[in-house]
């Protein structure tokens, strides 16, 4: 059952080039096996309630959104072992990220480690991507989760994925 601080891990939509990049982008990254389903998540939120979600997405800052525009496209990611109080930081530290712009720089360097291996060591703290977003707000709360592409994020051990989504 989705609970406020839950995560929304978003599958990526056939023929949309943004999605295609990042499937393809973690799938050089994560050369080992995984879960099938793990491979195909291109975007996470956060659900906070009702409709609303807090997301970092790509032509805009980050913030709120509708859960609605990833219907039938998304499963549930739950915090294993998350306290209350956790639960409470969590959710207002993604406050505290509100209106930062989308980190293309971040997402360029997620493309240089795909292509060649290369791995540099980046720290941007005006700027954010959607696992980033995520495990940053996490961070905050006292939990460290694998924060690289939202695939990394669901197959860290401190998240549980309940598929809920269609195909």
């Amino acid at each position: 059952m989705l609970q406020p601080g839950d995560l929304i891990f978003v599958r990526g939509r056939w023929w949309d080039p943004i999605a295609d990049a990042i499937k393809f982008g973690e799938l050089l990254i994560n050369r080992e096996d995984k879960l099938p389903l793990a491979r195909l998540y291109t975007h996470v939120a956060v659900y906070l309630g009702g409709n609303n979600i807090a997301e970092a997405q790509g032509l805009r800052v980050s913030g709120t959104g509708r859960i609605g525009a990833y219907a039938g496209e998304y499963d549930i990611g739950h915090v294993v072992g998350m306290t209350y109080d956790q639960r409470q930081q969590f959710l207002h530290a993604l406050t505290q990220e509100n209106g930062y712009p989308y980190d293309w720089v971040g997402i360029f360097w997620l493309a240089v480690k795909a292509i060649t291996g290369y791995s540099k060591k980046y720290e941007e703290h005006k700027t954010r991507y959607c696992s980033t977003y995520v495990g940053w707000a996490l961070r905050q709360a006292g939990i460290v989760v694998n924060d690289e592409t939202p695939s990394t994020l669901a197959l860290d051990p401190r998240i549980h994925i309940e598929v809920v989504g269609k195909g």
